[in-house]
């Protein structure tokens, strides 16, 4: 691409009067900047580092960038999202890429689930967005979680949806499920059936797309509805071995929805939610212990589910069995 068209195309000011005329790449590492790439600014030592790695073009949004080499081109934009994002605009609508868009929830099922090598997923980085797309293989599949974002780079992207028919429940507990899809049978697949609408949809994915899976990858989706089973002193317990359970959720939005199907789907069980004090969250329906500290929680001892707002790797530590912690620092 001609530094006259990149400009154009982000809307930015050459601030130089170049020597080179074109760029072969853009790049935000600067230790993997080659010579004619384009350098997105990251910090005032990574530029120097790229421009001496043989970069043709800087492109920028701060005010305090010195320019200290006027035989390349200095691109001064507004906004640097922006920039990437019309650059990645005007690439997506030059490749053979097909883009999904799928909750955070559906494209987990995918992520854990696929066994092809071709589908790139993305996260809430710009940049990281931006090398994986801009770097993308022909024909690849894209799947983002960030609506609002697709919009902007590829509004003709198009949604994942369930194919009705084919799907059966047979059997499910609180935190698996067994059923049958189109003819073949699948037993205690770690999908709460909570999410069953995601994993229908993950399912007409693959299908449509002719993309092999394994369902049996699945370990529960990470801080959704993902259970931890402890015994009486809170200690962690292999998966199905005691009757008291941790169910950690992140996502405050799920709160109402976790405690509704608790109620309904485990009417026998004493269930109560842990939520940090400070949280404003809506009537549950459900107990709500409000807790200072993390240590706290061993005090509430009368339940059997207990739903925590926060990130499991947060609680772990409360979780591990002390004594036996202490052994081992001794063993031989």
């Amino acid at each position: 691409m001609t530094i006259e068209n990149l400009s154009r195309l982000i809307e930015g000011e050459i601030l130089t009067s170049p020597l080179v005329f074109s760029i072969n790449n853009i790049e935000f590492s600067s230790k993997r900047v080659k010579n004619a790439d384009a350098f997105v600014y990251t910090g005032i030592e990574d530029i120097k580092e790229a421009v001496s790695n043989g970069a043709y073009a800087v492109i920028f949004d701060r005010e305090d960038v010195e320019i200290f080499d006027r035989e390349i081109a200095w691109i001064k934009v507004k906004s640097l999202k922006k920039a990437l994002i019309r650059i990645l605009r005007f690439y997506l609508s030059e490749k053979s890429i097909k883009v999904f868009y799928a909750n955070e929830i559906l494209s987990d099922i995918i992520k854990s689930a696929s066994l092809s090598k071709n589908i790139i997923f993305l996260n809430d980085s710009i940049y990281d967005i931006f090398q994986k797309i801009f770097h993308a293989k022909e024909n690849a599949t894209i799947i983002g979680r960030d609506k609002d974002l697709l919009e902007k780079i590829y509004p003709s992207f198009k949604e994942i949806e369930e194919e009705k028919g084919g799907f059966q429940s047979i059997n499910s507990s609180l935190f698996e499920n067994t059923f049958l899809y189109k003819g073949k049978i699948f037993k205690n697949i770690k999908i709460p059936p909570i999410f069953e609408e995601e994993l229908k949809k993950a399912l007409s994915f693959f299908e449509k797309n002719d993309i092999d899976y394994d369902l049996h990858n699945l370990n529960f989706i990470e801080n959704h509805f993902e259970p931890v089973f402890i015994n009486k002193l809170f200690v962690k317990k292999p998966f199905g071995s005691t009757q008291k359970v941790l169910i950690f959720e992140k996502d405050k939005k799920l709160l109402k929805k976790e405690a509704d199907f608790i109620k309904k789907e485990a009417k026998w069980a004493k269930s109560v939610v842990f939520i940090p004090k400070g949280e404003n969250i809506e009537d549950l329906g459900i107990e709500i212990y409000r807790f200072l500290e993390l240590k706290n929680l061993k005090l509430i001892k009368n339940f059997h589910l207990g739903i925590i707002y926060g990130r499991k790797e947060d609680f772990l530590p409360l979780l591990e069995d002390k004594k036996q912690q202490s052994i081992s620092l001794f063993e031989e």
